[in-house]
């Protein structure tokens, strides 16, 4: 059975914009750069500038036509393409010069390569009007250089074409408010570029995050069905493991949880010939070893009589969740023939759990798992407990888990939310499907977990829980009964 589904890449766009407006402070920050960047490296932006326009009308067709009213679109045209000449013309030294010498009394120290460095000039909608602009940081002193150009340039720009006529149509007046729009303008610009900037970052992490999300990945990914969600408490990094065992001090909404994942285990087990279940997951990390022991838990308060198997001998966890010596005789002695299963299984605060701790680290693991030896000793487990629940390394480390495929009936594969990676976890069942090992079912573990389509499930149901909590009401009237 193929564990991967072969479906075409596709976006979703909503979870897309979901991810996109999460992180959309990030696009008002590049935005915000964007217009600072603007700000500091556009001059027109550091200081108010004001511009001045004056017009005036370029005539150079017949001018026996202007008696009749008439002037020909080629005359127009004609008007038009000298604009460039006019340009140079009115730039020329010699009419900057006059223009300075003109506005010297009044602006000391006035330069023509600056009246030049000031000057635009263009048609007004493709016609023979021509208006020239100067733009400076003082309105007054634009209007009066752009006064004198329209007094200067006319006479000149005549005499260098020696064609037509110059007619002025408007002087310039002072403007009373500064040239806000540029200064607009290169703000949106900025803010426009920065946002575009932020936009493609966030895109590019959105299509190179494997991660998985929810479980509604698991179901359109691969076809092992997803037999439980269970929300994982982040607490302290000091905290001991033992705090997260499933107790009756743990939250209603967990313990429940772990009854519907024992449920549903024990109905992909029914018809099975073997009662052993490996619990393991692609990558370290993903929480398989905390819920192998809260599963068996789960289990022993179903009055099952439950072995949790501490099969990861390499790196042994569980006597830090049951606090037992960490170098108790265990499996690796059982299967070297210098313990008997029976006198090394310790038994626990649950009446019908019992557990076979790791042992000493062998030389060859994965071999003692895939010997002879192991077989069996699962013979003789699978007559004396219900069901057997074993702690194995992840696959994609080790092949621990793989080794003993034919002794179990599956194996339960752990997926923790934002954290396990598709990549990983493709490799993983890959590897399963060769091995011969039957994946049961996904267990998704999270700190945010979703159900029908909303997050924050066991918050919004948290009071419906309280009210089937029978724990602390069995706990009170016991009280009262020892005070009576």
């Amino acid at each position: 059975m193929a564990y991967v589904r072969n479906r075409e890449a596709s976006v979703d766009l909503f979870k897309l914009l979901k991810y996109v407006l999460k992180r959309c402070w990030l696009i008002v920050l590049c935005a915000a750069i964007g217009v600072a960047y603007v700000y500091f490296n556009a001059p027109e932006t550091k200081a108010d500038t004001y511009t001045a326009s004056g017009t005036m009308y370029v005539y150079n067709g017949n001018p026996n036509l202007i008696n009749y009213g008439y002037t020909s679109s080629s005359d127009l045209n004609s008007a038009v393409q000298l604009l460039d000449t006019y340009m140079v013309v009115v730039r020329s030294n010699k009419v900057l010069d006059v223009i300075a010498e003109r506005l010297s009394a009044k602006y000391p120290g006035i330069t023509p390569a600056y009246i030049g460095a000031t000057l635009s000039m263009g048609s007004v909608s493709e016609t023979g009007v021509v208006r020239v602009s100067c733009r400076t940081n003082q309105p007054q002193k634009s209007a009066d250089i752009c006064n004198a150009v329209l007094d200067v340039a006319p006479a000149e720009i005549i005499r260098v074409v020696s064609a037509g006529s110059i007619e002025i149509i408007d002087y310039a007046t002072v403007p009373f408010s500064p040239d806000r729009y540029a200064s607009s303008n290169g703000f949106m610009i900025g803010a426009f570029a920065g946002a575009a900037i932020a936009g493609g970052i966030l895109l590019i992490f959105f299509f190179l995050n494997n991660k998985v999300h929810d479980t509604k990945e698991l179901k359109e990914k691969y076809t092992p069905p997803v037999l439980s969600s269970l929300r994982r408490i982040v607490g302290d990094d000091n905290k001991e493991r033992s705090a997260f065992r499933l107790n009756n001090n743990a939250p209603i909404d967990q313990v429940e949880e772990y009854a519907k994942l024992r449920m549903n285990l024990l109905y992909v087990l029914a018809g099975k010939d073997k009662h052993s279940v490996v619990v393991t997951s692609a990558v370290s990390g993903e929480g398989k070893s905390t819920i192998a022991a809260n599963l068996a838990i789960s289990l022993a308060l179903s009055d099952k009589h439950v072995l949790l198997i501490d099969a990861d001998v390499r790196r042994s966890c569980q006597n830090s969740i049951f606090n037992y010596k960490a170098k108790s005789s265990g499996l690796s002695e059982v299967l070297a023939g210098f313990n008997k299963w029976e006198s090394t299984v310790l038994t626990t605060d649950y009446s019908t759990l019992d557990i076979l701790p790791a042992g000493r680290t062998p030389p060859n693991p994965t071999e003692m798992l895939g010997s002879n030896a192991m077989h069996e000793l699962f013979l003789q487990l699978e007559k004396a407990y219900d069901i057997i629940i074993l702690d194995v390394p992840p696959i994609n480390i080790v092949a621990d888990a793989l080794a003993l495929s034919a002794e179990v009936a599956g194996g339960l594969f752990v997926v923790r939310q934002n954290f396990s990676d598709h990549r990983e976890i493709q490799k993983a069942l890959n590897q399963a499907e060769m091995a011969g090992l039957d994946v049961l079912g996904f267990v998704f573990y999270g700190e945010k977990i979703e159900h029908s389509g909303r997050y924050g499930y066991y918050r919004y149901y948290n009071k419906y829980y309280r009210n089937y909590d029978t724990r602390k009401t069995e706990g009170s009237n016991r009280r009262k009964s020892k005070k009576k």
